[in-house]
């Protein structure tokens, strides 16, 4: 009887584990993307798109302190009234959300089909890797910032990139007249999107598929934007080709050889390819959540890693030291001055607050003057939001409100 009861156990457990796992209805190259079979498909992403792996090292983990007694739950703050941070976390789709205080693992909460073990879609967390990535290849003098694309890359010469420094590309100061409107099927990041072979359906109508080694050289030059902050995706890729050119390595290689493996990553990333074999630097990685979190490590403590320096100091004191003089385009909460820095948002709040940012919500909160790491993965139904109160002014909130409750 006792083996019958077993039995019937494990069929429930296992049924149960299939059930969240198993693939909905619908999901296609014009949906996954998008609510709510995005939720299930940025967990899932290896099952849609062609990726190329991010090796971590099973020699070199690094364990996050305090990830066994963290708690499931936290009491916050929101717009004045004292909630739980998982009824919180419902509101704006949020997939998990783990918070590190004084380099301890002190929050970790999943929802969705999120797992410790799962990887999702960072979108453009990855940029902030990609930048990373680019800082250790400048200090190793495989790449001279000061030089132009076309110096690297001969492929772009002709391209709204050609000309421009790679130091402009990675504050998104370049002359490309890259259009970032999601929804606006014309809008360049969706014909690249089209082109990559990652968007499929109405939005891609009268679209050849053909790859980031033919689409990025055809982007047009815009002079008037020289200097001038304008975010652009495309200028991502344009870096990770360049990095290419610089080292003889593929993107996702340099990836794992100077980030991934040096973090002490606990499982293998993935990125995105096109069908031209382009990696997607500018938003294409999947990890887990914990190996998110030693990224955040990583850029809180300055770029090192125990007694190893991974990233410059230097270039993480830079990012953390902007005093955001130089012109904003977009709105500004009172008393802050924001600024982009080497593919990282600074909040601009006085106190050193910068994050890593993701469309549908996929964030690095990484704040020095309270020693305070969070990183959250979300699923908004669409770029910006796509339902009543979800979208970036509420995510923040909820990662201020942790950092606030923590403190």
């Amino acid at each position: 009887m006792k083996t019958n009861v077993t039995v019937l156990l494990l069929l429930c457990c296992s049924t149960a584990a299939a059930t969240e796992d198993g693939r909905p209805d619908g999901v296609a190259g014009d949906t996954w993307q998008f609510g709510p079979l995005n939720r299930w498909a940025y967990t899932h992403i290896r099952e849609i798109l062609p990726t190329k792996d991010i090796p971590n090292s099973s020699h070199s983990v690094r364990p996050l302190p305090g990830i066994e007694t963290a708690k499931k739950d936290l009491e916050i703050t929101l717009a004045g009234r004292r909630v739980s941070l998982a009824e919180a976390m419902g509101t704006q789709y949020v997939d998990g959300l783990l918070a590190l205080k004084n380099g301890k693992a002190v929050v970790e909460i999943y929802a969705g089909t999120l797992t410790p073990q799962r990887p999702h879609l960072m979108w453009s967390v990855t940029k902030t890797v990609t930048g990373l990535t680019a800082a250790s290849v400048e200090a190793d003098g495989l790449v001279d910032l000061n030089k132009t694309v076309a110096d690297y890359v001969p492929e772009l010469a002709g391209s709204g990139w050609g000309g421009d420094r790679i130091r402009d590309l990675l504050d998104m100061r370049d002359s490309s007249d890259w259009n970032e409107d999601y929804d606006a099927p014309e809008s360049t990041v969706r014909r690249q999107d089209c082109a990559d072979g990652l968007l499929t359906g109405p939005m891609c109508i009268d679209s050849e598929v053909i790859g980031n080694y033919k689409f990025l050289p055809a982007v047009g030059h815009d002079p008037s934007r020289s200097g001038q902050f304008v975010y652009k995706s495309g200028t991502t890729d344009v870096v990770a080709w360049v990095l290419e050119a610089a080292t003889g390595k593929r993107f996702a290689d340099l990836v794992s050889e100077r980030i991934w493996k040096p973090i002490g990553a606990e499982r293998s990333a993935d990125i995105t390819v096109d069908v031209s074999g382009f990696t997607l630097a500018s938003g294409g990685m999947s990890a887990t959540l914990r190996d998110i979190a030693r990224v955040g490590l990583l850029m809180i403590n300055k770029g090192g890693v125990g007694d190893q320096q991974v990233v410059p100091e230097a270039w993480m004191d830079d990012v953390f030291s902007r005093d955001g003089s130089r012109p904003w385009p977009g709105d500004a909460a009172i008393g802050t001055k924001p600024y982009y820095r080497s593919f990282i948002w600074g909040t601009g709040d006085g106190r050193g607050t910068v994050m890593a940012q993701g469309v549908h919500g996929q964030y690095i909160y990484v704040a020095p003057a309270s020693d305070t790491v969070i990183a959250m993965f979300s699923s908004w139904p669409n770029a910006d939001g796509g339902a009543a109160g979800v979208g970036a002014p509420g995510a923040v909130a909820i990662l201020r409100a942790v950092e606030q409750a923590l403190n």
